[in-house]
């Protein structure tokens, strides 16, 4: 356990985690009353830059109705970033291998320490809330080189934008009547390359028979306005269209193939709709407020050595605001039919009465045998029930 005087050091250091050091002990308790039963929160913060103390690793665990953890440890922030950017690279790359040894030092260096809190917790969901360059990598995908397993086959994961009440309070309580699962899918806007994705028509097309009462839109049914007139009508919204999250535009191809070719034609931060963009800054507008998840299948983030994963927070904030429980995004631009086979099988999961997050980890453990460019981009943030 962290002594008092460093919480304070710690507090006064970084903006991520001074919501949680500066609230009243009766907001304390409502955040902590916020954490959904059986899932614990899990956030590693970087402080540096701190006069008179050396860079930390700082790692908070909290838990309804549990004590909450704090476990600090030195650490070099240039090798750490650096290493997160060489595994960022790793996963994105199919052609690699080394990943299992990168994912193994992450792994001890963010869960190892932990281990023996997390079982003592025995939780059902572990949140992420991942901070900087952390928000690049895929927490899932942390290899336990001991016993040769990455962290989803041990548990289910989700994150959170955020560390306060305010970034709880969306979640509420369960639901007493289970949302109704129909879906309101939109999916390939423009089949010309370079935005052609052929596998999101199959992936579109499947939420009717999955789910009767969904409806399905491929090409230039696909339209923002169709959007705009059809989303309060449903509970579950899947966008299976380009998301380019990148401030100089979004390659299509892999990281080695990028160099000045095949450039999605789209201002940073918009969704490609068969009539327009959509700027997500102006999701507010949609209403979103009866809406369980919106899923977005086909987003590119992009890390430099300047990124601090801004833009990923940024998206699920947005829609967060908007009123959505949760949001589903991919952190690159995944394989066109891998991503149709895991989202087809969330659904079937989904159906089969699985929480939210347990349905996107059994649908990634199907595919858990591949290099994880093909299963790990996809996070759910937000409420996992």
């Amino acid at each position: 356990m962290v002594p008092p005087k460093s919480c304070l050091v710690i507090a006064g250091a970084r903006i991520q985690v001074a919501d949680f050091f500066d609230s009243t002990p009766e907001d304390l308790a409502k955040l902590k009353d916020s954490i959904p039963a059986g899932t614990v929160v899990i956030q590693p913060v970087i402080l540096t830059n701190i006069n008179n103390v050396s860079n930390h690793l700082v790692i908070f665990i909290l838990a309804k109705d549990k004590p909450t953890t704090v476990k600090k440890f030195p650490i070099d922030t240039t090798q750490f970033n650096n290493l997160i950017i060489e595994y960022r690279q790793q996963l994105q790359d199919r052609k690699v291998t080394g990943y299992r040894k990168t994912g193994g030092k992450l792994y001890d260096l963010l869960i190892r320490p932990i281990e023996d809190q997390i079982q003592t917790l025995s939780p059902k969901q572990i949140a992420i809330i991942a901070t900087d360059k952390l928000r690049y990598i895929p927490f899932e995908t942390l290899y336990d080189r001991k016993i040769k397993q990455f962290l989803i086959e041990k548990y289910s994961l989700n994150y959170f934008t955020r560390l306060s009440v305010r970034s709880l309070q969306n979640l509420g309580a369960d639901d007493a009547m289970p949302p109704q699962k129909r879906v309101l899918g939109l999916g390939n806007p423009d089949p010309n390359e370079p935005y052609n994705l052929p596998g999101t028509e199959t992936e579109v097309q499947s939420l009717p028979k999955i789910f009767p009462g969904s409806e399905a839109y491929i090409g230039d049914e696909a339209t923002l306005e169709k959007f705009k007139q059809q989303a309060l009508r449903f509970r579950f919204l899947h966008l299976a269209t380009h998301g380019c999250f990148q401030k100089d535009g979004c390659c299509l191809g892999e990281e080695d193939e990028c160099e000045g070719v095949r450039q999605l034609d789209m201002p940073a931060n918009t969704l490609l709709f068969a009539d327009q963009n959509f700027d997500i800054a102006n999701a507010a507008l949609l209403g979103l407020q009866n809406t369980e998840l919106i899923t977005l299948s086909a987003c590119q983030t992009a890390l430099r050595e300047d990124s601090n994963g801004e833009e990923i927070a940024g998206i699920a904030y947005l829609f967060e605001r908007a009123g959505a429980k949760s949001v589903m995004a991919s952190l690159w631009n995944a394989e066109d039919d891998t991503t149709k086979d895991i989202m087809v099988q969330f659904y079937e999961n989904l159906k089969q009465g699985m929480s939210k997050g347990e349905a996107l980890r059994q649908a990634k453990l199907s595919q858990v045998e591949r290099h994880p460019f093909f299963w790990s981009p996809f996070i759910l943030i937000g409420d996992a029930r």
